[in-house]
């Protein structure tokens, strides 16, 4: 018989009636003596004769008495009341996720983090031999503070109690059930991670991945039907985000993230790390969400690139001038005994280059060969001694000092790289060599920049998976009193130092490095991949 509001059951007052379903219903009550106001839920009169709904209701109450997280609605006590089962819990103020999709798009930002505390739960479930079974959008209340917290474990499996389920019996929610789950078959912690898979597409394409007329009809599609991709649905997605919904909606549990630490992992590699859209108010997922630090760093990439072009130039346009400091007083000096050699006119060089004026007195010229000053004065500073190269042109000579970062590097090179000596017959012949003209590769593009770094999020999104592989088999064979291949261990530690020597370059935009280390570290993904027949 359900209970009436105001009525007292035990120590509790009933409030409120909060929800109901096949099983019971949950109140709003309170505690007479702490005045703490709780949920209560109460396994229905009429099926309490029911022994597997019984036995499925105190396997709920044991689960969850196990568990203590911060994203899974808490357990407080148990009792019976009137031969009726009651589970006292924690009241969850707020919205459930079905309600916050009805309101309209959700920014990207909330569905991450909303994705990200879900799997944190399931993962502490997991480690504590709870399957959940059950995830879907109306079994995750969100708090006004944003804390998710999972519900409902009514049909949760658990290593710890009876498996209650019959062979061949399918349980949970048809939309959100993995294709094993479907069939009937044992499930693991990956059916959990399917399920999440279709919870983020919902949420980010605005619908499910299957849709029909009929429940065959969208099973069917649940085992043999790739869905569309979401960013078909919605172009503001970022493709590194929309490629880590489809690896964990694979069909194939071995194909999809083999823990949600894995999956938690790879959407944690997306936030902060979006793409820059918010030019366009009207997509939704690019709206910020107060919180996270993620907006800030998405702000600061572009001026983070934009300052480290900059500080490259001054750095260059600094060495290129401690240089002529160093080379230039020396080279006025060692100047007068090579004019001879290089012009019929004493004009020829003081045309090309004029010594400045707080330059050392040149020795006097004679019309002899040149001769080399034998003694340095001892009123003159002692330099340390400094290769003078062969003089090139007057257009080699006469490049200023404060050109962009991008030729700082010609003007460098064309000061301290030998080369051959051009004698011209006068000073009209001399002409600028088309080399020390040219100037240096352009850089990389910011398209390039952002596409490397999604492949690398892609990467490193596969490389995840594939160390979670590894971390299973490593347990496996530890159990056994065996270890893993050492092949497989050097390739897995190759990768790992490629993909974040790769990350370390795009870090500093230099992106040919980058793409280097990505193919060397896909080149290890693929052998370690193929290790695990993906």
């Amino acid at each position: 018989m359900p209970f009436e509001v105001g009525q007292i059951a035990a120590d509790y007052e009933i409030l409120g009636l909060l929800g109901k379903g096949g099983m019971g219903r949950v109140y709003r009550v309170r505690n007479v003596i702490s005045n703490r106001v709780e949920a209560m839920k109460v396994l229905l009169a009429d099926v309490a004769a029911e022994a597997e709904l019984g036995d499925r209701f105190i396997g709920e109450i044991r689960t969850l008495a196990r568990l203590d997280h911060p994203n899974i609605a808490k357990f407080h006590t148990a009792f019976k009341f009137e031969n009726q089962l009651v589970m006292l819990m924690e009241l969850v103020e707020g919205f459930t996720l079905s309600d916050r999709g009805k309101e309209g798009p959700v920014p990207l930002d909330e569905v991450l983090s909303y994705a990200s505390q879900t799997l944190a739960a399931l993962s502490y479930a997991h480690q504590n031999g709870v399957i959940h079974r059950d995830i879907k959008p109306s079994n995750i209340m969100v708090t006004p503070h944003g804390i998710v917290k999972l519900m409902d474990f009514g049909i949760a499996k658990s290593t710890f109690e009876p498996l209650l389920t019959r062979p061949g019996t399918t349980m949970g929610s048809m939309l959100y059930m993995s294709p094993e789950q479907v069939r009937g078959m044992t499930v693991d912690a990956r059916s959990d991670i399917y399920s999440v898979g279709v919870l983020l597409y919902e949420l980010t394409a605005g619908r499910r991945p299957f849709e029909a007329e009929n429940t065959y009809a969208i099973l069917e599609a649940q085992l043999n039907t790739t869905p569309q991709p979401p960013i078909e649905l919605n172009q503001a997605l970022p493709k590194p985000l929309n490629d880590i919904i489809m690896t964990a909606l694979a069909k194939e549990p071995m194909q999809r993230f083999q823990t949600a630490d894995a999956f938690r992992n790879a959407l944690e590699s997306v936030r902060g790390r979006t793409p820059a859209q918010s030019q366009n108010p009207s997509q939704a997922v690019t709206q910020p969400m107060p919180g996270p630090a993620a907006p800030v760093a998405q702000l600061a990439s572009g001026s983070r690139r934009r300052g480290l072009w900059m500080a490259a130039g001054a750095v260059a346009c600094v060495c290129v001038l401690a240089g002529g400091a160093i080379l230039l007083p020396h080279f006025w000096k060692s100047s007068a005994g090579e004019r001879s050699a290089l012009t019929t006119k004493p004009e020829a060089v003081t045309q090309t280059a004029t010594p400045p004026a707080d330059a050392p007195a040149l020795p006097p010229r004679t019309d002899t060969p040149a001769q080399q000053p034998t003694a340095t004065p001892v009123s003159e500073p002692i330099t340390p001694p400094v290769t003078t190269p062969p003089r090139t042109t007057a257009a080699s000579e006469s490049k200023p000092l404060h050109k962009p970062a991008r030729e700082a590097r010609a003007i460098a090179q064309s000061v301290t790289s030998p080369s051959p000596v051009s004698v011209p017959a006068s000073p009209q012949q001399v002409q600028p060599q088309p080399q020390a003209a040219a100037a240096a590769p352009q850089g990389s593009s910011q398209a390039d920049l952002d596409k490397a770094s999604e492949d690398l999020m892609k990467l490193q999104a596969r490389a995840a998976a594939v160390k979670d592989s590894l971390d299973r088999l490593r347990g496996q064979n530890a159990a056994s009193g065996l270890g893993l291949r050492q092949d497989i261990v050097a390739s897995a530690s190759r990768m790992e130092s490629y993909l974040q020597a790769a990350d370390r370059a795009l870090q500093s935009n230099t992106l040919e490095s980058a793409r280097k280390d990505m193919n060397h570290a896909e080149e290890e993904l693929n052998k370690l991949e193929a290790f695990f027949g993906r």
